[in-house]
């Protein structure tokens, strides 16, 4: 049986790119230099084959902040509570001009020391949740240390969830409860069965992933399924854990949106498309608001979560 850093690793390398992934890529690369290590692709892009139409999630990984973005305040704020997170959208390049798309994308962008310590962090489910999920690399040569990073979120992922199954589950019910629980950490309202359907696109995935974390004695498996290895007070801690974290993680996610209104070309309109498309409540934003995103951003969210926006 294959590892779980040598499993993840050929994750990154499994299946054909989307069309469009390429040029954005390579314009992410324009805009920040030698400073990108890797760029990967994640989200439900991610299964279409081409991208044309969607909004792109990319993950950047960086050398560093200073040789990112210089010794400003950018540096700082993503430092203090990675991601930055920024828009993009470029045309691939065709023979025929008339054929050129427009493709767009929003990417964060982390370093690769922060990267691997937050896929370990014990209150910040923001990355383990994330990156754990199937992904690809579009370009990088930092295989393996993604990898590895990867499989430690797994691994905290799976720690702080299986004993939340109070029966045997099989791999889709045990990460569904998982991406489930992380759901009402997070500001946007979500579908009840969006955690199952999601899960339910990449089935083998999971699969293997749970027999690998088995492996490695962190879940038991038996022939009705998965579960923890701990008991009962396992139990209670984890549920007590969770009540906390959907503290923290609601304090985590806002904080990330008032930051992405300055990082964000056209933030404020980012963050009210963003709420409309999960919650399907829209505060029409005014040209104050967005001439002053950073400082708007604590008004628009107040009448969001008024509007029923944020739960």
């Amino acid at each position: 049986m294959s590892t779980l850093p040598a499993f993840m690793a050929q994750d990154l390398r499994a299946g054909d790119l989307p069309a469009g992934v390429e040029q954005l890529a390579a314009a992410i690369i324009d805009r920040h230099g030698n400073a990108v290590k890797a760029i990967l692709l994640y989200g439900s892009c991610r299964r279409k084959s081409d991208v044309e139409g969607g909004l792109v999630d990319l993950l950047v990984i960086v050398s560093g902040y200073r040789a990112t973005f210089g010794n400003g305040l950018t540096s700082l704020l993503n430092w203090l509570l990675p991601p930055n997170v920024y828009y993009l959208e470029t045309k691939p390049h065709h023979a025929n001009p008339s054929e050129q798309r427009t493709v767009r994308c929003k990417y964060a962008v982390i370093s690769e020391r922060q990267f691997r310590r937050r896929m370990q962090a014990r209150s910040d489910h923001y990355f383990w949740a994330r990156f754990c999920q199937p992904m690809r690399l579009i370009t990088g040569d930092s295989e393996q240390a993604i990898a590895e990073a990867r499989a430690d979120g797994a691994r905290s992922f799976i720690d702080r969830i299986a004993p939340l199954a109070r029966q045997p589950l099989n791999p889709e019910q045990l990460w569904s409860l998982a991406l489930a629980t992380t759901y009402r950490c997070e500001l946007r309202p979500e579908p009840p069965d969006n955690a199952r359907r999601l899960i339910a696109h990449d089935p083998d995935y999971w699969y293997q992933i749970s027999d690998l974390l088995a492996a490695e004695g962190r879940l038991l498996a038996g022939d009705h399924g998965y579960q923890a290895v701990s008991g009962q007070m396992r139990y209670w801690q984890t549920r007590a854990s969770w009540m906390l974290r959907r503290v923290s993680g609601k304090i985590f996610n806002l904080a990330r949106l008032f930051k992405a209104a300055g990082t964000f070309s056209n933030g404020i309109d980012y963050i009210v498309w963003k709420v409309e498309r999960h919650s399907g409540v829209r505060i029409e934003p005014t040209d104050r608001m967005r001439r002053y995103p950073r400082l708007a951003a604590w008004g628009l969210a107040w009448r969001l979560w008024r509007g029923g926006g944020f739960r």
